[in-house]
């Protein structure tokens, strides 16, 4: 029982995969030979005709499955590049790492695709490989098959691009199936490397890996393009522990394709930057008067208030100035709910004449921050010079009196 239970769970999970043929052939079926490049550096192409008679709609897929064959030491400095019907435009270029087992599929958008077609294969030699082969026995097919668009069938989002640190928010990963075929997958996030690469970024809890069944498109309209794709997803909570730039690695989608080979996908890698979060409460500085004379005390207020919406337990503020501090230098605001407003008192002292600046550090929650500052001027003792123009001026006005009394 337990054989004829494994035998039907391949033959399903095979089905889901691989889909169906509508149309297929080689190029050697329509009279082509092998193609060779030979010789260090060397270019070549080929051109090889072939009709389309398949209806092409939203539902199925044209794939070109170019074979070659790179000697005697493949690198990337040898390429491969596929034109059709006369456009300048590659509708593909290869290198030796695209050939998977000697094929590279070549999804080709259907508006591509004519009656009557003419496709060019060039390739170009390098100093490590001095042959290429193109294959005959390349093909050309249309098929039933599930499909993830490069731009948007495999896609990592995040809850938000600007996040808080400390605040955590949600990272998730979705395939999209736009093809006319289900497609078992297994969908990675690869946590530990992720938290051993990006030390600013932790993964709290969620779903980092999951094996299931991305269905096919849900809704097509006109052509039968597909408007609501299957989809199947993962998501996490992760937490920025520094207020940095940050990259994401790429999740990875790995699946059977339609010719039963094994495919990885990667999504984008998507930048962010991480945020101090914003102060919970304010402070500034709040002056009885801007000027004070030389040695005495001045009194002045640390204007405290909770700006957020919860309660801040206690904050402290330090003073800080050039001046002598009179009594106590740092004091604390006690709790304070949400609009609360507190004021605390401190005495200060210049001993030397000149400007100065009053400054204060608040401190709550393990945070802290520079209070808003005030300016003041210390002057010497003594008459001023206000009441000195002010005397002048009177003796002016008594001189002028006394002129025009004694004049009479």
């Amino acid at each position: 029982m337990k054989h004829i239970l494994l035998a039907l769970t391949l033959i399903l999970t095979s089905y889901i995969t691989l889909g169906a043929t509508v149309s297929e052939f080689t190029f050697a079926q329509q009279g082509y030979k092998d193609f060779y490049i030979n010789g260090f550096d060397s270019y070549g192409c080929s051109e090889y005709n072939f009709l389309n008679t398949v209806d092409l709609n939203g539902e199925v897929f044209p794939i070109i499955s170019l074979k070659a064959y790179f000697s005697p030491n493949p690198g990337r400095e040898a390429e491969v590049k596929a034109f059709l019907n006369g456009d300048v435009n590659a509708v593909a270029e290869l290198k030796f790492s695209d050939f998977a087992n000697g094929t590279a599929r070549i999804w080709v958008p259907r508006e591509k695709i004519l009656r009557e077609n003419s496709l060019s294969v060039c390739g170009k030699a390098s100093f490590t490989v001095n042959s290429i082969k193109i294959m005959a026995d390349s093909s050309y097919g249309v098929y039933y098959a599930p499909y993830f668009p490069a731009k948007d069938g495999f896609v990592l989002n995040l809850e938000t691009y600007a996040p808080i640190i400390g605040k955590p928010f949600k990272v998730t990963a979705v395939a999209k199936n736009y093809g006319s075929v289900d497609a078992s997958v297994k969908l990675d996030y690869r946590r530990s490397e992720l938290e051993e690469s990006l030390k600013e970024l932790s993964v709290l809890d969620g779903t980092t890996s999951e094996e299931g069944v991305v269905p096919k498109c849900i809704e097509r309209g006109a052509n039968a393009d597909c408007t609501k794709p299957g989809e199947l997803g993962i998501s996490y909570m992760v937490v920025a522990n520094k207020a940095v730039p940050m990259t994401l690695l790429p999740a990875i989608i790995t699946y059977t394709n339609i010719f039963g080979e094994q495919e990885k996908r990667l999504t984008n890698r998507p930048d962010f930057g991480a945020y101090d979060p914003p102060q919970l409460i304010s402070a500034k500085i709040s002056l009885d008067r801007d000027r004070a004379i030389v040695g005495e005390p001045t009194s002045l207020n640390v204007i405290v208030k909770n700006q957020s919406e919860e309660a801040v337990e206690n904050a402290k503020i330090i003073l800080s100035s050039n001046l002598e501090i009179i009594g106590e230098e740092m004091l604390e605001t006690g709790a304070l709910q949400k609009g609360e407003e507190k004021r605390l008192s401190f005495s200060v002292r210049g001993v030397e004449a000149g400007n100065y600046e009053i400054n204060c550090l608040a401190q709550y929650n393990g945070r802290e921050f520079s209070c808003e500052t005030a300016q003041i001027t210390i002057e010497r003792g003594g008459i001023g010079m206000e009441i000195i123009s002010a005397m002048v001026l009177l003796l002016i006005a008594l001189g002028a009196f006394a002129y025009y009394y004694f004049k009479k």
